[in-house]
């Protein structure tokens, strides 16, 4: 009896030892998967970026070319495309002899909710910014691209076709995020259903196709007669021009671009005025449950990580100075586009050094601003 706890006791001894051994091998193992789906996440992202940076060309957006590019091995590539396509962030377009990875609708959404990829201000606007370049070539999916003779030479000008679809997602979500903080969308929502009712509104929900159809007449994305860059530019005051001189043309089309910029610049300052107010963590907590519509991807089974993301602003602030550079071939005011370029770089900066609000740096944002790019 007594050998036989004897032998029970320098058992569980013996095996304690053996338990501690095991036990550090498996948080070995566990590390090693861990920095195993670390390095793989970080693929991931890289392959994202990758494709938003060369899908001027989906011709480098094969398995092959992502392979041969990014220098990893075939398996690897297809096993992370595979997943994404799994995911509904990419798809395969079956364009004659190569099969491209593109981006779906929502995709660019899903990666930034699903995946928590993240930009740099800097990589951002460069992966965002409008090219230049002699000539394109390859296969051309969807991108804003047009080619011109100046001075005798050709130059192509674009935005990839994912780089424009990211542009538009960050954006659309920004312009969300400032109208939730403005506001209350359910007081909103209250007074279009007491003025409708809640079954008429139902009604007329039902009705997207027809309104969808009737928007293809009263939405102008082209006007004859007129160059595509001033489609826009001239869509309420198109037949004014006809019986206008030459300067009134001008005029007209700066008067109308200036409205535009005077807009966008508006909403750059009611964002600045919640900025102060909350400052850069009161903003962040203050959207943290705030779910964007904006090209939303739905995944069972996934996490979205929602709420407010630097790279909505910089892509913003992105798409403004972009604006501006238009603003200054059209002869817009030199101190209208100055104060949009100054906002813009404020309110980069001011993401990018966290500023912590009106109270706490007991001075207004525009003026830290520019103290803080003043000693730039």
């Amino acid at each position: 009896m007594y050998k036989y706890h004897q032998c029970t006791i320098y058992t569980g001894v013996f095996m304690s030892n053996e338990l501690k051994e095991y036990r550090k091998i498996a948080q070995e193992y566990i590390r090693a998967l861990e920095s195993v789906k670390e390095a793989k996440r970080k693929l991931t992202e890289v392959i994202i970026k990758y494709l938003i940076a060369n899908s001027i060309d989906l011709s480098n957006c094969t398995e092959l070319a992502i392979s041969k590019n990014l220098g990893l091995p075939r398996s690897i590539v297809r096993s992370i495309l595979s997943e994404l396509v799994d995911k509904l962030i990419l798809r395969v377009e079956n364009l004659g002899n190569i099969k491209p990875y593109v981006f779906t609708s929502c995709g660019i959404g899903g990666a930034l909710d699903l995946l928590h990829i993240s930009f740099t201000k800097e990589e951002l606007h460069e992966l965002l910014g409008a090219k230049e370049s002699k000539e394109i070539k390859g296969a051309l999916h969807g991108a804003p691209l047009v080619y011109d003779q100046i001075n005798g030479k050709t130059i192509a000008r674009y935005r990839g076709y994912a780089a424009d679809l990211c542009l538009d997602t960050l954006v659309k979500r920004f312009l969300e995020f400032v109208e939730a903080y403005e506001a209350d969308l359910n007081k909103r929502r209250e007074r279009v259903v007491k003025a409708f009712s809640e079954k008429r509104l139902k009604e007329l929900n039902l009705m997207l196709p027809e309104l969808k159809a009737f928007e293809k007449l009263v939405q102008i994305s082209w006007t004859p007669g007129i160059p595509f860059i001033f489609g826009e530019i001239l869509r309420e005051s198109v037949r004014e021009i006809d019986n206008l001189p030459p300067e009134g043309v001008r005029k007209i089309v700066r008067e109308r671009y200036e409205e535009m910029l005077k807009k966008a610049l508006s909403k750059l300052k009611r964002f600045a005025f919640v900025l102060e107010k909350l400052g850069y963590e009161g903003l962040h907590e203050y959207f943290k449950d705030k779910v964007p519509i904006s090209y939303r991807l739905i995944v069972s089974g996934e996490k979205p990580q929602y709420g407010f993301r630097d790279e909505y602003l910089w892509a913003t602030t992105l798409a403004l100075r972009e604006g501006c550079r238009v603003a200054e071939k059209l002869g817009v005011d030199r101190k209208l586009i100055s104060e949009a370029k100054l906002i813009a770089d404020i309110l980069d900066i001011a993401l990018e050094k966290k500023y912590r609000g009106i109270e706490i740096e007991g001075i207004g944002l525009m003026e830290w601003g520019l103290r803080q790019l003043s000693s730039k």
